[in-house]
């Protein structure tokens, strides 16, 4: 049995440091297909640690070759076969590698990761959330990439951002009541707050390379907010 991943839209929208909302249209997009749907679990994968300072490689914004990417945090769309014959893998969508876009995740994770690094650099955490939770549940006002302006600026300027906005208007999901709990996703912090489930560096390569494990799943249960 053969089965590959969907191709990258070609209207798919990229804005450069903006890769939460990357992430939101892509899986947008997938969801307008109902066999995808039907083949693949589409899930949302942040990647961060408690000091939001972690190394990835092979990043296209790497000033070297071999050199790494430090990210407050990274997210990622990871689509995972439902059935598991030995020949089926699942494959990982990231607008910033430069191993291809997809790629497969036993690929991306051995070349994207590292644990010979400082602890403060590893990428110790991975929150999964589901497409379905992360399409109606997620808003952002973009206030994460607003840039400090001095108190003694007179007039007030107008909102300065670090990094270019995308050419869209801020998302929220249409079941979010907030205007802003992009870092709710962010954090790591297991059971207490956030969304999906939060697996470790050494969990997560048996999440998406296997079978479903429905006692790992059960272990990791967290509060899902609706």
């Amino acid at each position: 049995m053969s089965l590959l991943p969907p191709e990258l839209p070609k209207d798919a929208v990229y804005t450069p440091y903006w890769c939460e909302e990357n992430v939101y249209l892509l899986v947008q997009s997938f969801s307008q297909n109902p066999l995808l749907s039907e083949t693949w679990d589409v899930s949302v994968v942040f990647i961060s640690n408690h000091n939001r300072t972690v190394a990835l490689w092979n990043q296209k914004l790497s000033k070297e070759p071999y050199g790494a990417v430090v990210w407050d945090y990274h997210v990622v769309v990871v689509l995972r076969p439902q059935v598991y014959p030995s020949n089926l893998r699942s494959w990982v969508y990231d607008f910033d590698t430069r191993l291809g876009l997809p790629v497969t995740w036993d690929s991306y994770f051995a070349q994207t990761f590292s644990t010979n690094v400082p602890d403060e650099l590893q990428s110790s955490s991975f929150r999964v959330v589901s497409a379905n939770i992360y399409l109606n549940q997620f808003a952002s006002d973009r206030s994460h990439m607003l840039a400090n302006i001095s108190a003694s600026e007179t007039p007030v300027p107008s909102p300065t951002y670090i990094h270019p906005v995308p050419p869209y208007p801020p998302i929220r999901g249409p079941q979010c009541m907030s205007h802003n709990n992009l870092m709710e996703f962010v954090s790591m912090i297991e059971n207490i707050d956030g969304y999906g489930d939060v697996f470790n560096v050494h969990e997560i390569p048996t999440f998406f390379l296997g079978p479903k494990d429905p006692e790992l799943c059960r272990s990791k249960e967290t509060s899902i907010k609706t």
